[in-house]
């Protein structure tokens, strides 16, 4: 098992991978770059992100569209893209209890299921967070608006008209 990622209970992890020499067994690599991210990724049967305080994870998003099932707590906007049974497994924040439960189902689950889990995520995660299909709508979105407000307001001058309003001048001649 790898640990990716700091945090402030790095210490205390490290503690009990110590106390329980489970050195072995579970690697804690840190900080990672996105790179190094994908290949653990991509080395895991599925990821575990038990959080208290998220939106809507990219990570969650990336193990997803690289086929591999997530466990993760009912937070947020989290539940809106992992299904429980489908593509991952949802536990309470907080509950240990919940959390080794999920992680034991995952490890007890066959392989062709996970990997059918993990298609289930991809094509969720292609569905709902296609980048050039949400940049696309988002720019429709400010095309429509800008020409609802032109419609809407009426005609005002050019800031060149307002800054110099055209004088008629008279010239005498003697």
């Amino acid at each position: 098992m790898a640990l990716v990622g700091d945090g402030e209970m790095r210490s205390q992890i490290e503690q009990l991978v110590t106390t329980y020499d489970l050195h072995n067994c579970v690697s804690i690599t840190g900080w990672a770059s996105s790179d190094a991210v994908k290949a653990e990724l991509l080395r895991a049967w599925a990821l575990v992100l038990p959080s208290f305080a998220e939106g809507l994870p990219v990570v969650i998003m990336e193990a997803l569209a690289l086929g591999r099932p997530v466990i993760t707590t009912t937070i947020a906007g989290i539940p809106e893209l992992v299904e429980p049974g489908i593509n991952g497994w949802l536990v309470v924040p907080g509950s240990v209890e919940s959390l080794v439960k999920a992680m034991g189902t995952a490890l007890t689950t066959a392989t062709p299921s996970l990997e059918a889990m993990g298609q289930a995520g991809l094509k969720k995660v292609a569905q709902q967070h296609n980048i050039a299909r949400e940049a696309s709508s988002l720019a429709q979105l400010f095309v429509a608006s800008s020409a609802s407000q032109r419609l809407s307001q009426p005609r005002q001058k050019s800031w060149a008209t307002l800054l110099w309003p055209r004088r008629q001048v008279s010239v005498k001649s003697t």
